[in-house]
């Protein structure tokens, strides 16, 4: 990995959780071991990251109890990123925004229809979590932003892509991804995050990244380690990836995917 350059860098996206917390019904897995906050950070002195953002796991729902105790551990150096049904009060969004919360994720994968999230009830969740500054974070299956991309019409509200956006590796299936997203630019900032190549089926990450920064520019990318990897485990080094990111960016843009624009998306000084 090349020699750390900057003063702050974010870790955009990762997972925190016990070994004992009950999983929600229906979920896909849930890992039998713990990650938790101190081995997460075991890793950053060595890769440059001082801050980070913690996801909600897709197996607690929208449990958010662990992602709220990790926040209120550090409030200067950790936000995150909760999963909350449509109809969460104002109240509850208010005291999310105090405990460091700053986006809600739609966990997408496995969803049959996603037309669901068209609903009124949906939309009035993006306009208010719009107006606290959040924005929304899709974790997509392969190859369908451009359903989830409709649910945001009448709203202003920022979208992040968790994961390259998985845009698949069918030519007709990424130029129709990279269609949906300038059609959604054109309305509101578009985010991505660069993360978790081991969960793209099919393409190059590479090439995803190239068509990434020609669509929405160079401010609007930040990088994940996507730690601990739940199901790759065995598989991923958090130094490889984060020395990926230069290959993603190029060396002139690591420092700003890594703070400047992590930093304005989250909220961190």
């Amino acid at each position: 990995m090349p020699a750390v350059k900057n003063t702050n860098g974010v870790d955009a996206h990762a997972h925190v959780f016990s070994a004992d917390s009950p999983a929600v019904a229906g979920a896909r897995y849930r890992p039998g071991y713990s990650a938790n906050l101190d081995a997460w950070r075991a890793h950053w002195p060595g890769a440059g990251i001082t801050h980070g953002v913690v996801v909600q796991p897709s197996f607690f729902g929208s449990d958010n109890r662990e992602l709220l105790d990790t926040l209120a551990s550090d409030r200067t150096h950790l936000r995150g990123v909760a999963v909350l049904p449509p109809m969460t009060d104002d109240a509850t969004l208010e005291r999310f925004q105090r405990g460091g919360v700053r986006a809600i994720r739609l966990n997408l994968r496995g969803v049959r229809d996603y037309q669901e999230y068209a609903s009124p009830s949906w939309r009035s969740l993006f306009t208010r979590v719009h107006q606290l500054g959040w924005h929304v974070e899709c974790f997509l299956d392969t190859g369908r932003l451009r359903e989830i991309a409709p649910a945001f019409a009448g709203t202003q509200v920022a979208v992040a892509f968790d994961h390259f956006g998985a845009p698949g590796r069918d030519a007709s299936t990424v130029a129709a991804t990279f269609e949906a997203v300038r059609r959604l630019l054109k309305s509101r900032e578009v985010w991505c995050k660069f993360s978790a190549p081991y969960r793209l089926e099919g393409g190059e990450a590479t090439e995803h990244a190239k068509r990434w920064l020609d669509a929405i520019g160079t401010k609007n990318v930040v990088w994940g380690s996507d730690w601990p990897w739940t199901g790759f485990e065995h598989d991923v080094d958090y130094g490889r990836m984060r020395a990926c990111l230069a290959d993603w960016v190029g060396e002139s843009l690591e420092s700003s995917a890594l703070w400047d624009n992590a930093a304005r998306l989250y909220g961190f000084e």
